[in-house]
């Protein structure tokens, strides 16, 4: 499951639901009245569960397996993580007030990226037991599914003109810069755009480490199906994996990885120091949305933990 779990639900949400299920899902939401976050968290493991499906395929033995693993961890998220989480956003709420430098964002980004790791920990047991229970078609269906990823992503963001591939970056970057801080006036785009010219980067090895990063998990599942690794075997090549997950084993792919980082912190630095105050108070604003709907979460959880007692209990 390490590979596969999403920690943006809102991602998830939008890359897996149909369009039957987002109409359902826009209705019960004004019906209900909660949060499109706090719903997507709170139906989070049917919705990794219905993604893990697509890209696997569950027998029968295996899927009540998969559906109380992913109860468990969320509700171990839930009552373990939420809270410091909720902490940290506060801290990036404050920060996104002003201006913030590359180091700043280099601790934001170590920060959240200590809870992704904690998770990855969390659920390494119960994915061991996953993998070892893959057959062969299984496995084949992982990497058709991969493989049609890939080649969607490739089509969207790695025209083969380098030139085109400066462009699509240049508009990615400042969507999401929109999404967080509002909209961008001409003259700021026209600045990040020539500042990404300045400060390049290579998408194809980006995607090329991203291809690794598949391939080398597609190897572990081959390993532990045609070996029948034990459990214990099973959770030391997954630890390995996490070990060296995102900045690889060579010289090479750590260089890359870190520019990768840095690069990303100077750009992230470079826009925060283009917005205005109104557009730094929309961020402030924004992610001070999200801190209400994970403290609303961690209210809920004092209720459905006294309900999941009295269940435990009769």
């Amino acid at each position: 499951m390490t590979i596969f779990i999403d920690n943006n639900y809102m991602s998830l949400f939008r890359r897996f639901l149909t369009t039957k299920l987002i109409i359902s899902f826009l209705l019960a939401t004004i019906l209900l009245g909660c949060s499109t976050v706090r719903f997507a968290y709170n139906q989070g493991d049917t919705l990794t569960y219905w993604w893990l499906d697509d890209h696997i395929g569950f027998n029968q033995v295996q899927e009540p397996l998969i559906r109380g693993s992913l109860e468990r961890h969320f509700w171990w998220h839930r009552t373990e993580q939420l809270p410091e989480i909720s902490g940290a956003l506060q801290r990036a709420q404050q920060k996104l007030q002003a201006p913030i430098s590359k180091s700043e964002f280099l601790i934001l980004r170590a920060e959240f990226q200590k809870y992704a790791y904690k998770i990855a920990d969390e659920i390494i047991p119960d994915t061991a037991k996953l993998l070892i229970s893959l057959d062969a078609s299984q496995i084949e269906t992982m990497q058709k599914r991969i493989n049609k990823n890939n080649q969607k992503f490739k089509n969207e963001y790695l025209p083969k003109d380098k030139n085109k591939q400066a462009t699509v970056r240049a508009n990615k970057i400042i969507e999401r810069a929109e999404w967080l801080y509002g909209s961008l006036n001409s003259a700021q785009e026209s600045k990040i755009r020539e500042f990404l010219l300045k400060n390049p980067i290579d998408a194809e090895i980006a995607f090329e480490q991203k291809l690794r990063r598949q391939s080398e998990f597609i190897a572990i599942c081959k390993e532990i199906q045609q070996l029948k690794l034990s459990q214990k075997a099973t959770e030391v090549l997954l630890r390995d994996y996490m070990k060296h997950f995102e900045s690889g084993k060579n010289k090479e792919q750590q260089a890359f990885h870190k520019k990768w980082v840095e690069s990303g912190a100077e750009t992230a630095s470079f826009i925060s120091s283009v917005v205005n105050e109104e557009q730094n108070k929309h961020a402030s604003e924004k992610i001070g949305g999200w801190v209400a709907d994970v403290q609303e979460l961690i209210k809920d959880s004092t209720v459905l933990a006294a309900k999941r007692s009295a269940h435990l209990n009769r």
